[in-house]
C-alpha cells in the first residue's frame, strides 16, 4: 500500500509542477493554517498519502502554497493509521506530550487509535465524509469547520 502511494506521488509530481493540477482543500483551511502559525502552533500532517504527495498537494493548492505552514509530515511508513503505536511514534518524533496534541480526522478508527495513544481528538463532519457510528459521536467532539477550533 505504501509503495502504491509513493507511485501516486511520482505521477502527481509532474502535474503539480506543470500547473496542470491544483489541490482542493476546504475554504477554511488557509485561514486556519495562518492563524495557527501566527499563534505559534505547529501543524503536523499524518496521511495515508506519501510524504512527497502531501508536500506536493499542500504546496499547490487553489489557495496557493500552504506547505509553509506545516512543520512536519508523516505517512504510513511510521505505521498504520488505525494503530495507536503509529501515533505514539509520531508523538515521540514531535517531542510534545500526547495530551498537548489535537488530532483531527474524519475517520473514527483513526480517532480511536489516536485517543488510545493519549492524544486529544476531534472528528470532522464534512460533506461527503462517511457516516460516524453512535459510539464515535458519543466519544468525540465533532466539528464542521476549522473556525470552531481556532
Amino acid at each position: 500500500y505504501t509503495a502504491l502511494k509513493n507511485l501516486q506521488g511520482l505521477i502527481w509530481e509532474d502535474g503539480y509542477k506543470n500547473g496542470l493540477i491544483k489541490a482542493h482543500v476546504y475554504p477554511d483551511v488557509p485561514f486556519a493554517f495562518e492563524r495557527l502559525n501566527e499563534a505559534g502552533i505547529n501543524i503536523h500532517i499524518f496521511s495515508s498519502g506519501s510524504i512527497k504527495a502531501q508536500k506536493l498537494l499542500y504546496s499547490h493548492t487553489v489557495y496557493g502554497n500552504l506547505e509553509k505552514f506545516i512543520s512536519s509530515h508523516f505517512d504510513t511508513t511510521i505505521g498504520p493509521k488505525f494503530e495507536k503505536e503509529s501515533y505514539q511514534r509520531i508523538v515521540e518524533q514531535i517531542g510534545i506530550a500526547p495530551n498537548k496534541i489535537l488530532f483531527l480526522t474524519d475517520i473514527e478508527k483513526e480517532a480511536f487509535a489516536a485517543k488510545a495513544a493519549g492524544l486529544q481528538v476531534r472528528l470532522a463532519l464534512r460533506p461527503g465524509n462517511a457516516a460516524l457510528s453512535e459510539s464515535a459521536l458519543k466519544e468525540f467532539t465533532t466539528f464542521s469547520s476549522f473556525e470552531e477550533i481556532i
